[in-house]
């Protein structure tokens, strides 16, 4: 895999706009168009497809049509504009496919994807400028692939600037199949990625968020969407409110379609550089929501486009009605069907529970959450004398699987603030996007400063999940705004004996920095464990940017073996219940759950890491012999 790099292991700092401004595009150059996969291109008849591809020089707005823009290279079909993402090919299985590609770039290019799949991924057309290249293929096995080219001796995954955006998406369907889906490419322009200092924009189907596509369905309505990234980083695409089916996964080349009992179930998913994915979901209720990648960075305007400005004079952050976010995010908006019926809402008492968010007078780190219970144990404190450390976590917040409960957040800071509850099914107007969730007669408001607001949830499955910011405002999840929300059966009893929760996320402890935390310290105390007890490792990746972190459990040197139980809070189908490697990718946003036991008296090691961190951090887990 590929791994993002971040100033102080925690954000990524990007380059202001004026470091990267553009004097006004060349008036010769023509513009790109937006593609939103829905038109295949080329001529069909009688089973052949006839494609005339051309690569242009190009500008590129990513916003709106006056905004900024970059000078690219992209894709057109002859006799038509740009696109971004490039021409979409979409045939049947068995097509004979006749392509031609003219480069009018001034410099050569290599095209790779234009050929039989599965198929070799170093395949190339060399194609000089201004010559033409002819190529001839059948189709080969149906499924999600893509085609892209590079102006140097780059790979997909360390390409640049002008040449990032030649990508287009690539599907074959089966035979007689009727396409019902949404295709959706993202991109990445941009340069020094891998740099501390590196810039980029990021689009899906050749725009960013909020001048992209908004998607509209109806309640009941079966969705299918193909998710390709042919960018340079991983994404945790996270959708908002409902789980969605993982159908199908691919590495470009090859493409695997899951059996029915294969089909995991999930609220993000992590997408690799080159790879793809397809997913199925049905939403139960009407309202907006959201569908993004869960990385910080690729939630907000790009800093090259929108460089910060100075606040002024007067300005209080409450005047802020609303998060901006940017970059990689589809809004959705799900309608009543019309022979959906309002279902009667239950009388019956809500259970009340309090998230009281202040500002912490230490400052390290920037706030204290308490939940106030009735029902939960009061919460550890440091013995007598001794000065408990900062931590970087809210408490738990303990549901229970049907049980309709009201949980008020009290915003007790001196800026707004809102609460996601991530991977929870819950309302629109709940959800926690401010000025975009709910409905346009009621959208969800930002928690001012001294306000309140009561999001009211009766969550239908039992799993683990996490409620966090937000906001706008990256320091709100670098400053422990997050904690982990676990759902219980009706019953049962939270068994802190058995039930371990270890959330991995960024904090700035000084003097060191930004740092990778464990349960909210970057030197956890070991977990004291019994041999010969299974155990519940509720595992949560909330950093901010932390796309493909890695986790692993080991003993004397070498990973165990460990079950997992369960991802995003749902729990797995009896046909993937199986001891495993104890070693993952846990991209951000995402959680897992699972099951592990000791023989025998003995410290296993619990170590994460990630490319952008010095050093892999442990938990110790010291098992004692059995009693």
């Amino acid at each position: 895999m590929r791994h993002w790099k971040f100033l102080g292991l925690g954000i990524l700092v990007l380059f202001s706009a004026a470091a990267f401004a553009q004097s006004a595009p060349k008036s010769d150059l023509p513009k790109v168009v937006a593609n939103d996969n829905r038109t295949p291109a080329g001529q069909f008849n009688n089973g052949v497809l006839n494609l005339r591809l051309e690569l242009h020089e190009s500008v590129w707005y990513p916003e709106d049509e006056g905004g900024a823009h970059r000078d690219i290279y992209a894709f057109a079909e002859e006799g038509h504009a740009p696109q971004s993402s490039g021409p979409l090919i979409r045939v049947p299985q068995g097509t004979q496919i006749h392509a031609s590609v003219r480069n009018a770039l001034p410099i050569a290019a290599k095209i790779y994807g234009l050929h039989r799949h599965p198929g070799d991924p170093k395949d190339e057309i060399s194609v000089a400028p201004g010559e033409s290249r002819d190529v001839q293929f059948v189709a080969g096995e149906p499924g999600t692939y893509m085609y892209w080219a590079a102006t140097s001796d780059h790979s997909l995954d360390t390409r640049e600037l002008a040449e990032t955006m030649l990508s287009g998406a690539f599907i074959i369907d089966p035979p007689g199949a009727r396409p019902d889906d949404r295709i959706f490419v993202l991109g990445l322009w941009g340069k020094d990625f891998f740099a501390a200092d590196g810039v980029e924009i990021a689009s899906i189907n050749g725009k960013a968020w909020p001048f992209d596509e908004r998607v509209t369905y109806k309640t009941g309505e079966t969705i299918h969407w193909r998710v390709i990234n042919p960018t340079v980083s991983p994404h945790a695409m996270h959708l908002h409110g409902f789980f969605f089916n993982v159908d199908a996964v691919g590495d470009g080349e090859h493409y695997e379609r899951y059996s029915e009992d294969q089909r995991r179930k999930a609220v993000t998913e992590l997408i690799d550089v080159g790879h793809v994915f397809d997913m199925t979901w049905t939403p139960d209720r009407a309202g907006n929501w959201l569908f993004h990648c869960h990385m910080v960075v690729h939630m907000l305007p790009s800093e090259s486009l929108h460089p910060p400005a100075p606040e002024p004079a007067g300005y209080s952050p409450d005047h802020d009605h609303g998060p901006t976010m940017g970059s990689l995010v589809i809004g959705i908006t799900v309608l009543p069907s019309s022979n959906s019926a309002v279902a009667p809402v239950a009388k019956r008492d809500a259970r009340k529970l309090q998230l009281v968010i202040s500002e912490n007078p230490a400052k390290i780190p920037l706030f204290r959450l308490e939940v106030k219970d009735p029902l939960a144990p009061p919460p550890a404190t440091a013995a007598p004398g001794a000065t408990a450390p900062p931590v970087w976590l809210g408490p738990p917040i303990i549901l229970t699987r049907g049980e309709t409960t009201d949980i008020e957040v009290k915003n007790q800071t001196t800026q707004p603030t809102t609460i996601h509850w991530h991977g929870i099914e819950i309302e629109s107007y709940y959800d926690g996007v401010s000025g975009w969730t709910g409905t346009n007669e009621k959208l969800s408001p930002a928690i001012s400063p001294g306000t309140s607001f009561i999001a009211r949830m009766t969550p239908p499955r039992a799993g683990t999940f996490i409620y966090h910011t937000h906001w706008h405002d990256p320091t709100q999840i670098l400053n422990g705004i997050y904690g982990p929300l676990i759902v219980l059966e009706p019953g049962q009893k939270y068994d802190p004996e058995r039930d371990r929760t270890i959330v991995f996320s960024i904090g700035k402890y000084d003097p060191f920095g930004y740092l990778l935390l464990i349960n909210g310290n970057p030197q956890p105390d070991p977990l004291q464990l019994q041999a010969g007890t299974r155990y519940r490792l509720r595992l949560i990746n909330i950093t901010d940017n932390f796309v493909d972190m890695r986790v692993r459990l080991t003993s004397d040197g070498a990973p165990v073996q460990w079950k997992i139980i369960a991802k995003d809070g749902a729990d797995l189908p009896p046909a993937q219940l199986k001891s495993s490697t104890a070693d993952m990718f846990l991209t951000v946003g995402e959680t897992y759950d699972v099951e592990y036991q000791a023989a025998s008296a003995s410290v296993a090691t619990l170590e994460v890491w990630e490319a952008s961190l010095p050093t892999s951090m442990v938990l110790p887990l010291k098992f004692a012999a059995s009693k």
